[in-house]
């Protein structure tokens, strides 16, 4: 009878690992309440295996069975031996937990294959890293910071001040780029204006006002 050492990590935390050992002639249920324990999970949810290549694709699902009175078909931990789908020295298993909440997906990878001995199996021969909590703690200032991120600010009437940028057309706005085009007027060009406005009243001649007071005098008669 031989002994399986797994390395088992976390997809997202690779740094963070178990070495399990387990008889070969031990369940899938043996080996998923080994990982449950090396983890300190709480073993309250769903769980599954699946035979994987070597790219961790998932395969066949092995799934543990919560209600033994449950009507379902399937390959189960319970009844199905480790050994049953090892084919390969370095065989890969891909194990899933609460797959209908967190969803917590693991790699399992054989490392080696050891003679029995006189210990108990499964067993957790060596551990790496702390594993990441399995529920997110929540305090009340959790809560007060979401509910603020969530506030819109307020606009009160007389305090709204819109930018500057707002008021420029789009043609002022290019003309920023530019240098500025708006002059002042020089002292040739402000007596050219005297000019024209002495030269428009030259033209309205006496003789239009004569014509304008006989006109006058022949509507009195």
């Amino acid at each position: 009878m031989s002994v399986y050492r797994f390395k088992v990590f976390f997809e997202d935390h690779e740094s963070i690992w178990r070495d399990i050992e387990i008889k070969s002639t031990q369940t899938f249920e043996d080996f998923h309440f080994a990982i449950q324990k090396a983890i300190n999970f709480d073993d309250a949810h769903s769980a599954s295996f699946y035979v994987s290549n070597d790219t961790w694709r998932k395969g066949k699902e092995i799934r543990i069975l919560r209600s033994r009175k449950a009507l379902q078909t399937g390959t189960w931990m319970h009844e199905t031996k480790i050994a049953r789908f090892v084919d390969d020295p370095h065989q890969k298993f891909v194990y899933e937990f609460d797959p209908d909440g967190t969803c917590w997906v693991l790699f399992v990878e054989l490392s080696k294959i050891l003679p029995d001995s006189p210990v108990d199996y499964p067993r957790i021969a060596k551990s790496n890293g702390t594993a990441p909590a399995q529920y997110k703690v929540t305090t009340p200032a959790d809560v007060v910071d979401d509910e603020d991120e969530d506030e819109l600010p307020v606009e009160e009437p007389g305090k709204y001040v819109h930018k500057v940028t707002e008021h420029f057309s789009e043609a002022e706005e290019g003309a920023e780029e530019g240098p500025m085009t708006l002059r002042t007027k020089t002292e040739e060009e402000l007596e050219g204006d005297v000019d024209i406005v002495a030269a428009e009243e030259e033209e309205e001649s006496p003789e239009d006002f004569e014509e304008g007071s006989s006109f006058e005098e022949e509507e009195e008669v």
